[in-house]
């Protein structure tokens, strides 16, 4: 019988199966060698060592339970193929593939964005105010720059005038002869006709000794300009002074309104005029010269005559001569220093040239009408040297 029950106690193993005492002093003993708990070989134990001793023992029953339980859970994944470090290798590689990657580079709209977005946070939620603080910016920057450029313009204009004034005082010549003249309206049913053809020549180098007029000048006189020059000759036609006049009014010897503002505005003090014919009674030349201020005046006054946007021309001296008012003419003007002068021929009935050279022939035997300011230039040239 107590064989029986000794057989019957034992495990499956053959082992015999422990009593509790026994089980406990083993588990004990296994305690002390698992955690490495030394006692001191004594043979009395106070009371707080007891205590101590079995709460270690509940401690490590605990412990010992979990780690029980992570061996089974820990022996069912490696029967599943080792999930855990699969686990453990599939989230180590994110991170070391976030370890390993290289930033990629910020491109421009990226900065541009977030630079917007700092100045949004600065300056509060509203993007609105941020557009209008730069536009005002802009605004106020192309403002300044716009009152530079004005203020450089009025220094520049107020040096223009300091040097304007101090030509003048150092210049009484040349203001006195910038007088504006006295605009004297044409006669009421003047003539109109302008030449069919026309031709301007502009200032040479021979007239730069005259190319002002002396403070001290003296009016135009009849005797000084037609006084040598009563006839004209040039291949056979021979021209003789029909009639003259010199005027101190300059625009009552032309028509239209920019011609004489220009005369005016050029300082014309006197202007004379005649009038040629040859033997015949066929042809007549009409010769007429402006004194302006200086060189300058007489171009822009040869400018009036040429241009297109306010017509205007000089009026014909004799009224009994169809050809001055009428039909066909031809006209060359010169600047020649301060002088303008104008020479205009025509046939006397108004008829159109013949198939000759008369016309160009009268015109240029009409050029030596201005004998005396090539006079005046070679006086000129004399006092210089």
């Amino acid at each position: 019988m107590d064989e029986y029950v000794k057989l019957h106690n034992a495990d499956s193993t053959g082992h015999r199966s422990r009593s509790a005492p026994e089980r406990r002093s083993r588990s004990g003993a296994e305690h002390r060698q698992d955690d490495y708990d030394e006692y001191p070989d004594t043979a009395q134990r106070s009371a707080g060592s007891r205590r101590e001793a079995r709460r270690g023992r509940r401690s490590t029953g605990r412990i010992k339970q979990d780690a029980s339980r992570g061996g089974r859970r820990a022996a069912r994944a490696a029967s599943r193929g080792t999930a855990p470090a699969r686990s453990a290798k599939s989230s180590d590689g994110p991170r070391r593939a976030a370890r390993t990657r290289k930033p990629r580079a910020i491109d421009q709209v990226s900065r541009f964005s977030a630079s917007a977005l700092r100045r949004v946070t600065v300056l509060g939620d509203r993007p609105e105010q941020v557009v209008y603080t730069l536009a005002e910016q802009s605004r106020q920057k192309h403002g300044t720059y716009v009152l530079i450029a004005l203020l450089v313009m009025a220094v520049v204009s107020l040096l223009a005038l300091l040097a304007a004034l101090v030509f003048q005082v150092l210049n009484p010549q040349a203001a006195t002869n910038r007088t504006p003249a006295p605009i004297v309206e044409p006669p009421a049913g003047h003539s109109t006709l302008r030449p069919e053809l026309f031709h301007a020549q502009d200032q040479q180098d021979i007239f730069d000794p005259i190319a002002e007029r002396p403070a001290d000048a003296e009016p135009l006189t009849e005797e000084e300009i037609f006084g040598s020059v009563k006839e004209l000759s040039l291949n056979g036609m021979e021209l003789t002074l029909r009639d003259s006049e010199v005027t101190d009014a300059c625009t009552a010897l032309v028509w239209g309104e920019e011609l004489a503002q220009t005369l005016s505005t050029g300082s014309c003090t006197s202007a004379a005029r005649g009038v040629y014919q040859d033997t015949d009674r066929e042809y007549v030349a009409q010769f007429t010269l402006f004194d302006l201020a200086d060189a300058e005046a007489a171009s822009a006054t040869l400018e009036s005559l040429e241009s297109q946007r306010s017509p205007g021309f000089i009026l014909p001296m004799a009224e009994d001569i169809k050809g001055l008012h009428t039909g066909y003419s031809q006209a060359t003007a010169q600047a020649m220093g301060h002088y303008l002068a104008v020479f205009w021929v025509a046939r006397a009935d108004g008829a159109e040239p013949s198939g000759d050279d008369s016309m160009a022939t009268l015109n240029v035997a009409a050029m030596d009408a201005a004998l005396v300011v090539y006079e005046q230039v070679r006086d000129a040239k004399d006092q210089k040297d």
